[in-house]
C-alpha cells in the first residue's frame, strides 16, 4: 500500500515538471513581458498624447468655422473683448485692477451662436458685465469645445476665482484658446526719442465721448473689430487663435474662456520687442498678468517655474501674455484659413512675430513650403556684403571726408577693433546670456554720414517727405535740416539704391548703403570698448543731446545741433533712432563672426539702433527698438555709408 502511494507521488511530480515552468523559463517570460511593456507603454502614451493633440486641433478648427460664420454675418471678426466705459470715471481701463467692473462679452461669448451653443447664448445678457449675477451660469459653464484635453488644469475643479474684494470672488470656467491680439510692442506707439515703439500698441481715449479702444497688430482689439481688408497678411499665414494653458491655481487668471482679458482669452504683445516672445516662454518675467504677485505668494515661485507658468511678480496688470500648452515642445495655433498647426517652442522669434501680425506682407511667406518655413528655428547664414555693382572694387585712395552731390557730409572712420555689446555703466542688471559682449574687428575704413539723412535730402531723391516732425517755423533754414523719419526699412533701402543711381554719384564712383549694426555701434562708441555712463534721468545742464533711455525725452530737432563724438559723428545717441542693414536674430551675438559681422542672411525683423549697446539702460531682455521692415516710426530715421568705388583698370 505504501509503495503504491509513493509511486503515485512520483507520477504526480513528473506531471508537474512536464507541464510547469522551470526557474529559468519563468525568468525568461518575465523578461519578455517587461520588454514588451517597455516597448508598448511609450506607444500607448504617445497614442494618447496624439489623440489629445488631434482633439485639441479639432476644437480649434471648429472654432475657426465659427469665426468664419461670424465674419460672414457681421462683415468682420469679433473684437477681442468689449470693455464698457460706463462704469468707471477713468478711461485708463488697460491699467485697471478691477476688470470685473467693465468687461462685457469677449470673442468667445460672441461666437456661441455660431458654434452650436445657441441655448447658452440665449441665456447671456450681452448688456451686462460678464461678472454680473445674471451671467454667472454662462461664465461658470465648462465647454468641451473650449478645452484642450491635454491640459489637466483645465478642469471644473480648478476654476479661476477673481477676488476683487476679500471674501467676494467671481468664478470663471477654464479654457485653452485665446484670440491673437498681436505680437506688437507692449509699449504704446509711437514712443519717443527715449525709446521708440514703432510696432507698438494703439490706444484711443476720448473722455468727452467716453470712447476707449486698445489694439495691436493682431486680428482683434479691445472694442475694435477688423474686417478682411485689414488683413494684409494672407489668411494661410496669419494666426487667429493661440492655444493657452489654464492657470495652475484658482488665483491664476490665465486660460479663462469667457473673460475678455489679456492672458485669460487674449494673447498680447508676445513678439520680438518683449520678453514674452514665442510659445511657452520660460523667462521668469515673461507673462505680465493681473494678480501674479499673489500667485507667487500662494503657490511659490518654484512651483510656477516647475510647472512652466512664469509671470512677473512685481507688476499687477494684464500687459502681455503668450501662447502656452501642455504638449511637449510647442503649442497649437489656428490660421485664418482654418488650418491648425503645431508650432515648436524653438521657432524663430521674428517668424513668430510675423505670423501674428495682420500687417506682415503676404509675400514674406513661402506658400508652397510654409510648413518648412514654420520649422525654422535659427538663422545661421551670414548676410552677403551689399556691394551695388559687381564690376567695381573699393578704392584705396580715401580722403578724410567727402561731400556728395546732395551736400551730404561723410567722415572717414578708421578700421579697428572694439568690444561690441558692453553694458552701460549705471545698468545694474546682467545682460541676457544670448547677448554677450564680444570682440568685433572692422577690417576696412569706411565713410559714414556725419548726420542723419535730412528731410530735404530724402525729398530730392524720393520726391516726397513722409516725416511727422517739421520745424515750427517752415520759413527757417533749419526746416530742411530736420532728420527724415516715418520711413520703413524698405524705403530707406530704396533711398540708398536711388541715390547710388544718380548720374553725379555714378560718375564719381560712389554707392550707398545702410550701416551694419557692428559698423553703427563702432561709430557710436567712436571705436571705444569702455562702458557708456548712463543715467535714467537727464542731469542738470546736460547739453550732450543724448536721448536713448533717458527721461524726459528730448524733442526731434535739426541734425547737428549737439556736439559730435570723437569720430566727428553727430546724434548717434540722440535725435531719431536709426535703421541698420541687419536682420534681427536674438542670439546672433553668440555666433557672429569676429570680422565684419553683417547679421543673418535672412529674417523677418530689422535692427534699429539709437544707443551704444543693444538695450537701453536697464536690460529686461526687451528689444524695444527692433522693428519689422514694413513699419515706420516718427522717431526712427537713418544715416548711410558711402562706398567710394572705382572701375577696374583695363589689362
Amino acid at each position: 500500500m505504501r509503495n503504491r502511494m509513493i509511486q503515485r507521488q512520483i507520477q504526480f511530480s513528473l506531471r508537474v515538471k512536464r507541464f510547469g515552468f522551470t526557474n529559468v523559463e519563468l525568468l525568461l517570460v518575465i523578461c519578455v513581458v517587461t520588454i514588451l511593456i517597455a516597448i508598448i507603454s511609450p506607444l500607448i502614451i504617445y497614442s494618447r498624447e496624439s489623440s489629445r493633440m488631434l482633439q485639441c486641433q479639432e476644437n480649434m478648427k471648429q472654432l475657426g468655422l465659427g469665426l468664419q460664420a461670424y465674419q460672414t454675418t457681421h462683415g468682420s471678426l469679433p473684437p477681442a473683448a468689449v470693455w464698457s466705459t460706463n462704469e468707471l470715471h477713468s478711461l485708463a481701463l488697460n491699467m485697471s485692477t478691477r476688470p470685473d467692473l467693465f468687461t462685457h462679452a469677449n470673442w468667445a461669448l460672441m461666437l456661441l451662436p455660431f458654434i452650436g451653443e445657441e441655448q447658452l447664448a440665449n441665456q447671456m445678457d450681452y448688456h451686462q458685465k460678464i461678472s454680473s449675477k445674471q451671467n454667472s451660469p454662462i461664465r461658470k459653464a465648462t465647454l468641451p469645445l473650449m478645452s484642450c484635453p491635454e491640459d489637466d488644469y483645465s478642469q471644473p475643479g480648478n476654476p479661476h476665482q477673481f477676488e476683487p474684494i476679500s471674501g467676494s470672488a467671481v468664478e470663471f470656467a477654464r479654457g485653452n484658446y485665446a484670440i491673437n491680439g498681436g505680437s506688437h510692442n507692449m509699449r504704446l506707439t509711437p514712443g519717443s526719442t527715449t525709446i521708440p515703439a514703432g510696432d507698438g500698441a494703439e490706444l484711443k481715449m476720448d473722455q468727452e465721448k467716453r470712447v476707449f479702444q486698445y489694439w495691436g497688430n493682431g486680428v482683434a482689439g479691445i472694442n475694435v473689430a477688423f474686417q478682411p481688408d485689414d488683413f494684409v497678411n494672407g489668411s494661410s499665414s496669419l494666426v487667429v487663435l493661440d492655444e493657452v494653458r489654464a492657470g495652475i491655481h484658482p488665483v491664476d487668471p490665465r486660460g479663462v474662456w469667457a473673460f475678455g482679458q489679456i492672458g485669460g482669452s487674449i494673447t498680447w504683445a508676445h513678439g520680438v520687442n518683449g520678453d514674452d516672445y514665442g510659445p511657452n516662454n520660460q523667462w521668469p518675467r515673461s507673462d505680465d498678468i493681473l494678480g501674479c504677485a499673489r500667485l507667487h505668494e500662494t503657490v511659490g515661485t518654484e512651483t510656477l517655474t516647475r510647472e512652466g507658468m512664469p509671470c512677473v511678480s512685481y507688476l499687477d496688470s494684464n500687459t502681455n501674455a503668450t501662447a502656452r500648452s501642455r504638449h511637449t515642445g510647442g503649442a497649437n495655433v489656428l490660421f485664418l484659413d482654418g488650418a491648425s498647426r503645431f508650432i515648436s517652442d524653438e521657432i524663430d522669434s521674428g517668424l513668430w512675430h510675423a505670423i501674428h501680425s495682420r500687417e506682415a506682407p503676404a509675400d514674406l511667406f513661402d506658400t508652397e513650403h510654409f510648413a518648412e518655413q514654420l520649422s525654422t528655428e535659427n538663422l545661421n547664414a551670414e548676410a552677403e556684403h551689399p556691394h551695388q555693382f559687381s564690376d567695381l572694387k573699393p578704392s584705396k585712395k580715401y580722403p578724410s571726408e567727402l561731400t556728395n552731390s546732395l551736400d551730404m557730409h561723410f567722415k572717414l572712420l578708421p578700421a579697428g577693433e572694439f568690444t561690441m555689446g558692453v553694458p552701460d555703466k549705471g545698468n545694474h542688471f546682467d545682460p541676457p546670456p544670448e547677448t554677450p559682449a564680444h570682440v568685433v574687428t572692422i577690417t576696412t575704413d569706411y565713410f559714414l554720414g556725419s548726420f542723419e539723412v535730412t528731410q530735404s535730402q530724402y525729398e530730392k531723391v524720393m520726391g516726397s517727405n513722409p516725416s511727422h516732425h517739421l520745424s515750427e517755423d517752415a520759413e527757417k533754414e533749419n526746416h530742411n535740416r530736420y532728420p527724415v523719419e516715418q520711413v520703413t526699412w524698405y524705403q530707406a533701402q530704396d533711398f540708398c539704391n536711388r541715390l547710388s543711381s544718380l548720374p553725379e554719384e555714378q560718375a564719381a564712383g560712389r554707392t550707398y548703403r545702410l550701416p551694419t549694426e557692428a559698423e553703427w555701434e563702432y561709430a557710436c562708441r567712436a571705436g571705444s570698448s569702455d562702458p557708456f555712463l548712463w543715467t535714467s534721468t537727464r542731469t542738470e545742464n546736460d547739453e550732450s543731446g543724448n536721448a536713448a533711455g533717458i527721461r524726459p525725452p528730448l524733442p526731434v530737432t535739426s541734425v547737428g545741433q549737439y556736439p559730435p563724438n570723437q569720430f566727428g559723428i553727430h546724434d548717434m545717441r540722440g535725435n531719431v533712432w536709426e535703421w541698420c542693414s541687419d536682420w534681427f536674430d536674438r542670439d546672433y551675438y553668440t555666433k557672429s563672426p569676429q570680422k565684419n559681422p553683417r547679421g543673418p542672411g535672412e529674417g523677418y525683423i530689422k535692427v534699429v539702433r539709437g544707443s551704444d549697446w543693444r538695450f537701453t539702460g536697464d536690460t529686461c531682455r526687451i528689444d524695444y527698438a527692433m522693428m519689422p521692415p514694413w513699419k515706420s516710426s516718427p522717431f526712427v530715421g537713418f544715416r548711410v555709408i558711402c562706398e567710394l568705388l572705382q572701375k577696374p583698370e583695363a589689362d
